[in-house]
């Protein structure tokens, strides 16, 4: 299943925000977890996507989300690191926006350090259909 959308809710401009959990992440987290646990106990996996800081619709496929640590890690990230240990989704599929110039898709600091080893992931990660390398 492509879901739940854990995204934070952070503009009203983004086009995906019907999608979205909460403007919280907690609330977020929590709420996807009890989500992926649900579903997962019927043997259907799920894609807790967009693995983050995806909060605008124009120029999504190339726009950079250009956030401190700090932010990142109390506004963006606490839904999936929530959602990811108390559930362990089945994959996580990125955003198609960059992270401070990287592509989301591709970033070795969130998704192999953090994702993977911090966090302890055991699933597999997924871009966004096509979210890879996209020319500016």
């Amino acid at each position: 299943m492509l879901g739940p959308s854990l995204n934070t809710k952070r503009s009203p401009l983004c086009g995906r925000n019907f999608e979205y959990m909460s403007e919280d992440p907690l609330l977020a987290g929590e709420m996807g977890a009890a989500y992926i646990n649900g579903v997962q106990s019927k043997g259907v996996g799920t894609s807790v996507k967009h693995f983050f800081a995806n909060s605008q619709e124009h120029r999504r496929v190339t726009s950079s989300s250009n956030v401190d640590e700090r932010t990142l890690r109390e506004l963006y990230l606490t839904n999936f690191e929530i959602a990811i240990k108390k559930s362990q989704p089945w994959t996580v599929m990125t955003s198609f926006n960059k992270i401070n110039g990287t592509f989301a898709a591709e970033h070795t600091k969130y998704i192999e350090d953090m994702l993977y080893k911090e966090w302890e992931f055991n699933g597999f990660v997924v871009s966004d259909w096509g979210g890879c390398s996209q020319p500016d």
